[in-house]
């Protein structure tokens, strides 16, 4: 990969049903690196942990897919309000060049996959690690009355089992045709998987 460090990416934005078996080998490949502790979830050309993204922004080195993050429209329930919004998840840059600028051109990539999905709003769950990196992009911590948000989703095994998991912080918003100040009030509850 360290050819692949010095080459400029080619960014991409494909839908879900135009890959091929290669893209999603290529895909899983990259998953199965930045994501270590997950790597049981991308065995063979499986690309995906949750739900399967409607989009996926792609960097490329050649054949070798060094940046990836996937998105899905979907519904969900905040407070009473259903809410259609833009799942963003499974966001990976290669170990091998990451802290290169190249996650943060791939944020730049999603806001135009979020732009050309007209949603309201992209919305992602991550670890207090690293959101300060998706803060520097524009995205904002979801918050009632000063405090992060609670949400709720499921959370499946690699046997299939569904579990309901309460997670306290960590939501984050991208504001796409609303301002974030429209977000509603309430619990999020996610009603699914996330991708």
């Amino acid at each position: 990969m360290s050819d692949a460090a010095v080459s400029a990416p080619v960014f991409s934005t494909v839908a879900e049903g135009d890959l091929s078996l290669d893209d999603h080998e290529a895909i899983a490949s990259l998953l199965a690196q930045a994501f270590p502790s997950y790597d049981h979830w991308y065995l063979g050309a499986r690309s995906w942990a949750g739900m399967q993204p409607e989009r996926r922004v792609i960097a490329r080195v050649d054949d070798v897919v060094v940046a990836h993050a996937g998105l899905r429209r979907q519904f969900v329930a905040v407070g009473t309000t259903d809410l259609l919004v833009a799942a963003v998840g499974m966001v990976a840059v290669s170990p091998d060049v990451q802290k290169t600028g190249l996650g943060a051109e791939l944020l730049r990539h999603v806001d135009t996959a979020l732009t050309d999905l007209r949603v309201p709003f992209g919305v992602l769950e991550t670890g207090e690690a690293v959101q300060g990196f998706y803060r520097s992009a524009g995205w904002l911590p979801l918050e009632l009355d000063g405090l992060p948000i609670t949400g709720h989703f499921t959370a499946f095994s690699a046997d299939g089992a569904g579990v309901l998991v309460t997670q306290q912080e960590g939501w984050l918003a991208r504001e796409g045709t609303s301002a974030l100040a429209e977000w509603p009030e309430g619990v999020l509850h996610w009603n699914g998987q996330m991708v």
